[in-house]
């Protein structure tokens, strides 16, 4: 079971690395955009070796073949924990594979992001990803139930010895992050705000005030 923050905010990660239960971090063009991260290349190297060992997810942002696997090969240049996301399809509807096969042939590691099928993330799994990345809310907002897609996709990975290891993204709620995992996710990828509520309850602060309050310690 893994769990990557979901932010290029070092700050953050900062924040949540002592306590032992972040294996990696996320980004994406959006989340640097929302960040006013102006600097993205710089901050990518900053994360990277802040986080080492664990696993940078990093997306390009190229229109077509050559394009990705340049900028992904630059990227990757800033670390070796570097795993580039590629879109699995374009707006156009043409698939990324090729990207993605000529990126393993770099020994370049891949994270095929924005799966809304079981389809998409085992043809990625085909083409020597490390992580698919199925967009959990998403698939729900379709109509569809994401722990039935878990899985199935879980399931064929396993069943044919295959090695890409599936992610959930686009948790809304705390919930998600459990029902992913339960559903058979080899990871979850979590805003640092909602890892937080996942962590938090509130019945728990009182029976720990309870406690503290039988010791003697007073709260202002």
């Amino acid at each position: 079971m893994k769990i990557f923050l979901d932010t290029p905010d070092l700050s953050v990660v900062e924040q949540w690395l002592p306590h032992g239960i972040v294996d990696g971090v996320t980004t994406n063009p959006t989340l640097l955009r929302k960040s006013g991260i102006e600097d993205w290349t710089g901050t990518v190297g900053v994360l990277a070796r802040r986080i080492a060992p664990r696993d940078l997810s990093v997306q390009v942002s190229g229109v077509d073949h050559d394009d990705m696997v340049s900028q992904a090969k630059m990227l990757a240049s800033r670390g070796e924990n570097i795993v580039i996301k590629v879109p699995v399809i374009s707006p156009d509807g043409r698939p990324h594979l090729d990207v993605m096969t000529t990126l393993r042939e770099y020994g370049i590691p891949v994270n095929a992001t924005a799966c809304l099928s079981a389809g998409q993330a085992l043809a990625a799994a085909k083409a020597g990803v490390r992580y698919a990345s199925l967009l959990w809310g998403r698939v729900g907002d379709e109509g569809g139930c994401p722990e039935s897609v878990v899985a199935d996709i879980t399931g064929l990975l396993r069943r044919h010895g295959m090695t890409a290891q599936l992610l959930v993204g686009s948790c809304m709620y705390p919930a998600d992050i459990t029902r992913g995992l339960t559903a058979g996710a080899d990871a979850v990828t979590v805003p640092p705000a909602l890892l937080a509520r996942w962590l938090d309850h509130h019945y728990a602060r009182a029976t720990v005030r309870d406690f503290q309050a039988d010791a003697g310690v007073k709260y202002e």
